[in-house]
């Protein structure tokens, strides 16, 4: 991609929309796959033929949330484009002529190197506040989507594609007093409305189809 091109996609709020559906696409079909192996599961362990092996039903729940993840990190980063311009870093180089020949972002509501923090990336959007009260109606529903946004940034970083992190860390510290079905099978209940906030047409710009 060349550095013009760069320059008008990086702060296109529609592609990167249009990118977080896909990646919510994939991530519901997923989903339903967690589902029916979670059913058929617990169908044979109560009709006794096998013992309760979730194994399978966890491996494909963390694929879900691996995709889930990419697509929250990416509809976060488009609100921060369409309503905090202000909160975009780009590095522009140009040669003698004044034409830009290289680019990168270097920050997008965090910097880059903390890109991957969900919740650094919710508060940045102001996720929190009263713009999303509509979603986000209690403290219990704030505090569990910030534990949401904890798990899937590790999903993202490293348990949804590695068997171990990058280098050893402390595990990552949970809201207590969040149930921890908030970031298993009830996990949607706030994860969707969510993301149909972000996603959802603002502005001047064309609405995600």
């Amino acid at each position: 991609m060349t550095a013009t091109d760069f320059l008008e996609q990086s702060r296109n709020p529609v592609a990167w929309r249009k990118r977080a559906a896909a990646l919510r696409r994939s991530a519901d079909l997923l989903w339903e796959e967690f589902c029916r192996v979670f059913i058929a599961a617990v169908a044979e362990a109560r009709d006794g033929k096998a013992e309760l092996d979730l194994e399978g039903t966890l491996e494909a729940l963390e694929g879900a949330k691996l995709l889930y993840g990419l697509a929250l990190e990416t509809a976060l980063k488009a609100w921060i484009i369409e309503n905090h311009p202000s909160r975009i870093e780009v590095r522009v180089t140009m040669d003698g002529a004044g034409e830009a020949t290289h680019a990168e972002l270097k920050a997008l509501g965090v910097p880059m190197s903390s890109g991957r923090n969900l919740l650094a990336l919710a508060e940045a959007a102001e996720l929190f506040g009263d713009r999303f009260q509509f979603v986000l109606r209690t403290d219990g529903d704030k505090q569990a989507m910030r534990n949401i946004c904890r798990d899937l940034a590790e999903v993202v970083l490293w348990r949804g594609r590695y068997p171990v992190p990058l280098a050893s860390a402390d595990p990552t510290k949970l809201d207590p007093s969040v149930p921890p079905k908030a970031m298993a099978h009830y996990m949607r209940d706030w994860l969707d409305p969510v993301l149909d906030a972000l996603l959802q047409h603002r502005g001047k710009h064309a609405p995600v189809r």
